[in-house]
């Protein structure tokens, strides 16, 4: 009979509330984007040129997305720093606009 060692987990508590904090910021500005692109297309004369740059933005979420790791602290931390920063300065411009 063998009994297996009891295992450590892989990651903390707090490495997956920042993880999940992450992946909600990087989905919160890939619908900004996605948003800003139906505005864009939908718009008299739309501007492909940002229609693209805003695809360009969505395409790198994504990829930034997939490739998070739970376990790397260092990498969680600056995405959900840089993409809340995005969330907040969109939010910010949005209520200036609804203001005016």
């Amino acid at each position: 009979m063998t009994t297996s060692a009891p295992t450590a987990p892989l990651w903390t508590q707090d490495q997956a509330i920042a993880y999940e904090a992450a992946l909600e910021a990087i989905n919160d500005v890939i619908a900004g984007y996605s948003e800003q692109i139906a505005l864009e297309q939908d718009s008299p004369t739309p501007n492909a040129a940002r229609i693209a740059w805003l695809e360009m933005r969505t395409d790198q979420a994504t990829e930034i997305m997939h490739s998070l790791n739970v376990a790397d602290t260092a990498n969680v931390r600056q995405v959900l720093t840089e993409y809340s920063a995005i969330v907040r300065a969109r939010d910010a411009a949005e209520a200036v606009a609804i203001a005016a």
